[in-house]
């Protein structure tokens, strides 16, 4: 969704939306009619109309044509101001950020913003691409950009950026083979540690939850959690779910009839934990008597629940602090080598950790 306009003059900000909107993707070729751009960016039709006017007195679209939906005619970003611009490269628009990354991409716009440069967040319709490479040459092409973010981007989007030696940052798992510089929390020693805790307190059988995802820390996750049980393969049992709480609650109740089902629960996303702590619930199973729950991720509401879910945290603002002294580096050309940096989470003990039931 759009960022809304707040502040006067109305039209000059919905006419920089309309830019953003378009160099991010979101508009492509033809503007929408003017009825859904304006109630896409709740304002009026004059407040549109204007703002339409400041786009083609740019050249930036086409004159008005009755019945015709205008056209792109440029999409030419280059900035005036000699402020420099890092992109923040996503599949998720702002509006679909997990809160503790909103909190992150807030404190790095400001503190960029101290730096003299401008963050943006961009979310072209090339995700699902199996060979974007044409469209990222566009999307590069139209934007002056000082330095890349890569957020949740596949495997092919990075080594496009890696083939192209593109000033990025991945703000993510970082991938061997890519030589980007990256930066993530340790989700492999995170998982590690969650598997001794889980170990130790007599647990044989973990049940992984995990999205239908190829992200690189799922795959560092799964491998820590394994090294907690060196000598058991069977000890670590994947679990993969596709988003949905009804989804966590199909692959729970399959794992769960296990002739050997698992006495744990490790959840690799927040949401997870309320769907599984629903679920047990549901199947009058209490956490943790029946099935102890940690969780490799936080949200503010875990304080909300009882039992509050034993999980790791790491702060929104350390990251963004770790990510803007490494971007700015990359950015000015200072960057020497793709450094990986990885910060380990805190353990933060709650109540849905106890030794297996008897």
């Amino acid at each position: 969704m759009p960022r809304i306009p707040q502040r006067q003059p109305l039209s000059v900000q919905a006419a920089e939306i309309i830019v953003d909107m378009i160099h991010s993707g979101e508009i492509q070729k033809r503007l929408p009619g003017e009825r859904e751009l304006a109630a896409q960016l709740q304002i009026g039709r004059d407040t549109l109309r204007a703002a339409l006017d400041i786009l083609e007195a740019k050249e930036m679209i086409s004159p008005r044509e009755h019945g015709k939906r205008r056209e792109i005619i440029s999409v030419t970003t280059r900035n005036s101001s000699g402020t420099k611009r890092i992109v923040f490269l996503s599949p998720k628009k702002l509006a679909q950020l997990p809160p503790w990354m909103l909190v992150e991409f807030d404190t790095l716009r400001e503190l960029l913003n101290r730096r003299g440069f401008e963050l943006k967040l961009s979310s072209p319709g090339l995700f699902h691409l199996k060979n974007p490479g044409k469209k990222l040459e566009t999307l590069v092409e139209d934007l002056d950009v000082a330095a890349w973010i890569l957020y949740q981007c596949p495997s092919q989007i990075r080594q496009w950026f890696g083939h192209k030696n593109l000033p990025a940052l991945i703000r993510g798992y970082p991938q061997p083979e890519i030589e980007i510089p990256s930066i993530d929390e340790d989700w492999e020693a995170a998982a590690f540690h969650a598997g001794t805790q889980l170990k130790r307190l007599g647990h044989q059988r973990v049940a992984l939850l995990m999205p239908d995802s190829e992200l690189a820390g799922l795959k560092a996750t799964e491998a820590g959690l394994r090294k907690a049980f060196p000598d058991d393969n069977k000890a670590v049992i994947p679990v993969i779910e596709k988003g949905s709480a009804e989804q966590v609650d199909h692959a729970l109740s399959r794992v769960i009839a296990m002739k050997s089902p698992p006495t744990a629960i490790v959840a690799t996303r927040s949401r997870q934990a309320l769907s599984t702590i629903s679920w047990a619930t549901r199947n009058d199973l209490v956490i943790p008597r029946d099935l102890s729950l940690i969780t490799i991720a936080a949200e503010p509401w875990f304080e909300h629940l009882l039992p509050r879910p034993t999980h790791y945290f790491s702060d929104p603002a350390t990251l963004a602090r770790a990510v803007v002294r490494q971007i700015v580096l990359i950015a000015d050309g200072k960057a020497t080598k793709a450094a990986q940096k990885l910060l380990i989470p805190d353990y933060i003990p709650g109540g849905t950790l106890s030794p297996p039931p008897s």
